[in-house]
């Protein structure tokens, strides 16, 4: 290490500094630490965000890796305990770690679903529809080349209604959920439009409740 860097053991936000203040960040908990979670995470800390808890019960496996944050010497590990090392050797952010799926607990703050299944969508919805603790309540779904992120308030109603009519069971699910066809650059997509959806809520300032793309066209829908 060249002698001037001894002291630059810490993040650096000056190139930040005019697009987000980390003092604004809301405590974040992130379902899911799958290919579009573990990314969200990483964001999260690399913007100075500090408080942040991340559900998953599962381990890293090999098709894992071409679509998250995670390494090759990362396989076999549980998602969130990798995941919480990766995150504190680049940003030195020690997230909290769960080693298992969110199961019913009190959400508050800022919430990010970033789980496979569209019933496990309903349960958490549940938890945070009309929830005054949860100040904004970000969704993110892929398939293939096809992007979906929903920025809900859950105290509006015309948010609520329209987060509510995309809400379906799993029976009912027409394209493939994450996990089963997928490329990088739509699982970072995904991750790049919650991590800035949260940015802008915390600002204060206005948040579309739904961005669509096509990725492969590069043709926004919403």
């Amino acid at each position: 290490m060249r002698p001037e860097l001894a002291g630059e053991q810490h993040l650096n936000f000056d190139q930040q500094d005019k697009l987000f203040d980390p003092k604004l960040a809301r405590p974040v908990t992130v379902l899911g630490a799958g290919s579009v979670g573990s990314q969200v995470v990483q964001m999260l800390a690399q913007i100075g965000v500090t408080d942040l808890t991340v559900y998953d019960a599962d381990d890293v496996a090999s098709h894992n890796i071409c679509m998250s944050a995670f390494r090759i010497s990362d396989l076999g590990r549980w998602k969130v305990e990798a995941l919480a090392d990766i995150v504190a050797d680049k940003s030195g952010v020690q997230i909290k770690p769960i080693r298992r799926m969110w199961n019913g607990e009190t959400l508050r703050g800022s919430v990010v679903c970033c789980v496979d299944s569209m019933d496990v969508r309903g349960a958490i919805w549940t938890k945070v529809r009309q929830n005054p603790l949860v100040n904004i309540f970000v969704d993110t779904r892929i398939a293939k080349e096809f992007v979906a992120v929903y920025a809900i308030d859950p105290t509006n109603a015309d948010h609520v209604a329209l987060y509510e009519s995309r809400l379906y069971p799993s029976s009912e699910a027409v394209r493939p959920m994450c996990g089963e066809h997928g490329i990088i650059y739509v699982s970072s997509l995904a991750a790049c439009a919650a991590t800035a959806r949260l940015t802008q809520s915390w600002k204060g300032g206005t948040t579309p409740p739904l961005f669509e793309m096509l990725v492969g066209s590069l043709h926004q829908i919403t």
